[in-house]
């Protein structure tokens, strides 16, 4: 009897039956697991990257070629001074050094070229970050690159069709009896530049902030609390990117708040279905 006090116990609990494991959760982690096991040593991510990238300044060379033939047969820079042509004398732009001609049309070509490869570019960064990822983490990824060009675009599209011109018609209102509003090509260009760049990352917005929620960097309750201070900044950067003037500096910061409070109920989703899970 003493031995038999003595022995164990085992405390009593249900038999459990085999785990029933998902095919696709386990198809998944397998190739995961591949993957980790065939990860390159460091200089072969050297390799793969040095030959990437010829491959983009390749497509880029041929882009540039393609912009300067186009742009001496169809004159492109037309094209550009459209949206504010109503605002210039003769609705053309000054070309005031012997060879600003020849900068304008190479600044044409480069960025022609970077339209034309842009495609190349994003395939090949994504063949390159794409082995390291996860096939869970691949099928966030992939869909957010696609919709963050598409910001980006629209956010482009709105600089070169409304940000624009307003500015033109601003700053062209400035004029004196012994002065006349004259706009040089270079001039024109590097604003024109800069002003579709940055309207185009603000309109990525909402994805930094999904992809921020998705790492648990940025919740919800943070955005909120911090709504007065984020329409401050953006009202500062609406009247960085436009005309001193009331109505385009609104015109321009009203779509960036809209942007801002999607942010928000992008991330409230997120932290959502991140707590259900």
């Amino acid at each position: 009897m003493e031995e038999e006090k003595n022995l164990p116990v085992e405390a009593a609990r249900p038999s459990r039956s085999p785990a029933v494991v998902d095919e696709a959760q386990g198809t998944e982690s397998e190739e995961d697991e591949l993957n980790r096991k065939s990860e390159m040593p460091f200089l072969d991510h050297l390799e793969e990257l040095r030959k990437r990238l010829f491959w983009c300044l390749g497509f880029l060379f041929v882009g540039i070629i393609i912009g300067f033939y186009l742009n001496s047969k169809y004159d492109l820079l037309q094209f550009l001074v459209e949206p504010v042509a109503p605002f210039l004398k003769g609705g053309k732009l000054m070309i005031i050094k012997p060879t600003e001609g020849f900068m304008i049309a190479m600044k044409i070509s480069l960025g022609f070229g970077l339209l034309i490869a842009s495609p190349v570019f994003i395939y090949q960064l994504w063949a390159f970050v794409a082995p390291a990822l996860l096939k869970k983490e691949r099928r966030i990824v992939f869909p957010l690159l696609f919709v963050s060009i598409f910001m980006f675009i629209l956010g482009a599209v709105m600089a070169y069709y409304v940000t624009l011109p307003l500015g033109m018609k601003f700053f062209s209102q400035f004029q004196y009896a012994s002065t006349e509003f004259m706009l040089t090509a270079s001039s024109y260009l590097d604003m024109a530049s800069k002003m579709v760049l940055i309207t185009g990352v603000v309109f990525e917005l909402p994805i930094a902030v999904l992809l921020l929620a998705r790492l648990g960097l940025v919740s919800p309750q943070f955005l909120r609390t911090k709504r007065r201070h984020a329409i401050v900044i953006i009202f500062i950067i609406g009247m960085l990117v436009t005309p001193p003037d009331p109505g385009s500096m609104i015109l321009v910061s009203v779509p960036m708040v809209i942007l801002y409070e999607m942010s928000v109920w992008i991330a409230y989703a997120v932290a959502r279905k991140r707590d259900k899970n």
